[in-house]
């Protein structure tokens, strides 16, 4: 089997790299600088993307209403639009305003939306009815290893899965078909400017190239970001992201690949009818946290730190 690559992009307001409102009439420099850069930056290596949208109920909350040109842009690249909606409550009724009123903008513009993304990676059982529903078939939400809400993303699979209507960390018999984000953990991701990304990026590349020689179903390797990333919070260009997207590249070459988006690996995985895996991979990523931080003990993360966060989620409501 060969690597597939998924790229993707959280196209959302500024705001939220801050988590907190910007002041009324501020530009979004990660919306009309950042996200050309990335669309240039695939076009570059012929990679296939998907752009998932930021569409919410409020109009300020709405790149169609508050940046419509970016979609022309977008679809001057080919690029797939996908809906991407923030929702800190778990709550059928409340998923269901928000991601049936984001889906309605993009339908308005002409999409057929068929990929999803949860703001903060959180999707839950309520989503996937929400996603049913709507006819929207591939939820790209959980990124594995960490918890978000009362959702423990440690121990899903390494691949894309039917989820459990009970349960969406287990698999079942859901129509949606989960695509986890499962490689962050080796250390494949742009996060910040540290030179042991690098090494971490190759080592966790051929970790996922050398599985994919032993593997029945298509291993994939996962580039994803936010587009906001290629800039500091000044509006500069960021010159070390820039390096680690090429040097991603370079050692994604070394290898047998085949990029698509988000629902084109999506239909492909179903229509040949591949079964989820487990890697059993490292958790590399943890290494290059200071030794003082909780983060760089898995178990405790695991556990403890995780138990917290759904504890807090419990008492208060929100992530």
């Amino acid at each position: 089997m060969t690597l597939w690559l998924i790229s993707d992009v959280d196209v959302e307001f500024d705001s939220f790299r801050y988590r907190k409102p910007l002041k009324i009439g501020k530009e979004n420099p990660g919306l009309t600088q950042g996200l050309p850069l990335l669309l240039e930056f695939f076009h570059k290596h012929g990679i296939r993307a998907t752009l998932h949208m930021q569409e919410q109920a409020d109009p300020e909350l709405s790149i169609a209403e508050k940046y419509p040109k970016l979609y022309d842009i977008i679809d001057d690249y080919s690029q797939e639009v996908s809906l991407h909606v923030h929702v800190r409550g778990g709550d059928y009724w409340e998923r269901r305003e928000e991601i049936g009123a984001g889906y309605n903008r993009l339908k308005e513009r002409g999409y057929d939306v068929r990929s999803f993304r949860a703001g903060w990676y959180f999707t839950n059982e309520n989503t996937v009815k929400v996603l049913e529903e709507l006819g929207i078939e591939f939820d790209a939400s959980p990124l594995k290893g960490i918890t978000v809400g009362n959702k423990k993303f440690y121990d899903i699979p390494d691949s894309p899965y039917h989820p459990s209507y009970e349960d969406i960390t287990h698999i079942g018999d859901a129509k949606i078909l989960i695509i986890p984000v499962t490689d962050i953990r080796l250390g494949i991701g742009i996060h910040r400017s540290d030179r042991r990304e690098n090494v971490l990026i190759e080592k966790g590349i051929n970790m996922l190239a050398n599985k994919a020689h032993e593997a029945n179903a298509p291993v994939i390797v996962y580039f994803t970001t936010h587009s906001w990333k290629p800039l500091s919070p000044e509006g500069k260009i960021r010159g070390w992201e820039v390096k680690r997207r090429e040097h991603f590249m370079r050692c994604l070459s070394k290898h047998e690949y085949r990029t698509l988006t988000v629902s084109e690996a999506g239909k492909l995985w179903k229509k040949r009818k591949y079964k989820p895996y487990f890697l059993n991979l490292p958790h590399n990523a943890l290494k290059i946290h200071p030794r003082y931080s909780f983060r760089r003990y898995d178990l405790f993360n695991r556990y403890i730190i995780s138990n917290l966060n759904i504890l807090r989620y419990t008492l208060f409501g929100e992530i």
